[in-house]
């Protein structure tokens, strides 16, 4: 099993968190004011504080995963997590993959069919999570390059476009808003439950991920915030992807405009996560069967995650449904928070029962 870096994680996580950020927003949670920067900062506060029982179970078991230190307490109690873990995973899965269907549809090929550009999705995600944790990884450094290279060019061509005067000072001024755009941004860190999977995976300290990853994001998620008041000012309540529009204002010789680096950039992080979700599930899988050849079962997994995408991305209205349901960060507090808990305290037991001993 080939080990990764705590700095190729945390590129990876930014690649999937953006992917998010891009996708699946709903436009009420992007309205024009300072709100948006409190509950950012807000938002990664709490994360911060939900990764904590996931960083005591690395600490107390030398980097060990929930999965594999429930498994060692019991087979049956680590099967129950394993579950857990594969449920929240696929939900966040299915989330992703018709998130991304629907920004495909909505910017650049309208025409395309849901059954095609959702197979073609999948597809290349299992591709992704039969080569390994280290080739997704290595494929969002070239993500993030991209990334960095729109930014650049945003700047470079869109510096006439901003206006400073689009920013006023104020604190909170809608206390509903905030709340709705607070729970969103902390239901959108779906990377826990991607953590609680792979931590026996990473090189060294694993809690160091965490440390580097969430200021970086605060970093990243204020600066774009920053920059869609900037530019849009009060059209960005207007618009459901707000970096996108900014990207197609854009008008430069090489490129003429920027939007489809964007949408590229956004469905390769988007890929990156699923295929990462799907390792994930295979990882379950080779704990609790304890086979280490998961590659039957990751194709199968794949085959699921087409099934259920076409049940709920067939209908808009049934997906709409299903990402209020996400929104609410159910998944978030079972798999990143409650399974590490759990684990935590069942290891715990399970120390203290062998020292009366």
């Amino acid at each position: 099993m080939s080990r990764i870096s705590n700095r190729q994680l945390v590129i990876t996580f930014l690649a999937c968190r953006l992917s998010a950020e891009m996708m699946t927003m709903p436009a009420e949670t992007v309205l024009y004011g300072p709100d948006r920067f409190t509950a950012i900062l807000l938002a990664k506060i709490i994360a911060a504080l939900l990764y904590i029982p996931l960083i005591l179970v690395t600490l107390r078991f030398k980097g060990g995963s929930p999965i594999t230190c429930a498994f060692r307490r019991n087979k049956v109690f680590g099967a129950a997590v394993g579950v857990i873990l594969a449920v929240t995973l696929t939900a966040t899965a299915v989330q992703t993959v018709i998130s991304i269907q629907h920004y495909i549809t909505d910017t650049l090929l309208n025409n395309i069919l849901t059954i095609s550009g959702i197979a073609v999705l999948v597809a290349v995600s299992v591709y992704g999570a039969l080569k390994g944790l280290s080739a997704v990884t290595r494929s969002s450094v070239f993500a993030a390059a991209v990334f960095g290279l729109l930014i650049f060019l945003i700047g470079v061509t869109m510096w006439d476009k901003v206006n400073p005067d689009f920013i006023y000072p104020a604190f909170i001024e809608d206390g509903r808003y905030f709340a709705k755009c607070t729970l969103s941004e902390i239901s959108m860190n779906s990377e826990i439950l991607i953590f609680a999977v792979i931590t026996d995976e990473i090189r060294s300290k694993p809690h160091k991920t965490v440390l580097y990853y969430l200021p970086l994001l605060l970093v990243i998620l204020e600066f774009l915030n920053l920059l869609y008041n900037l530019i849009l000012g009060p059209y960005m309540s207007k618009v459901e992807y707000p970096l996108y529009i900014i990207a197609s204002l854009s008008d430069i010789v090489i490129f003429r405009r920027l939007d489809g680096i964007d949408a590229i950039v956004w469905l390769m992080c988007g890929i990156i996560k699923t295929a990462l979700i799907i390792y994930c599930v295979g990882r379950i899988y080779s704990v609790c069967s304890k086979r280490p050849d998961t590659k039957k079962a990751v194709v199968v997994y794949g085959a699921l995650i087409f099934m259920l995408c076409m049940v709920l991305g067939s209908d808009r209205t049934v997906y709409e449904h299903f990402r209020s349901v996400m929104s609410g960060g159910i998944h978030i507090l079972l798999g990143g928070v409650a399974v590490p808990l759990t684990a935590l305290v069942a290891g715990r037991k399970k120390q203290s029962g062998g020292e009366k001993k």
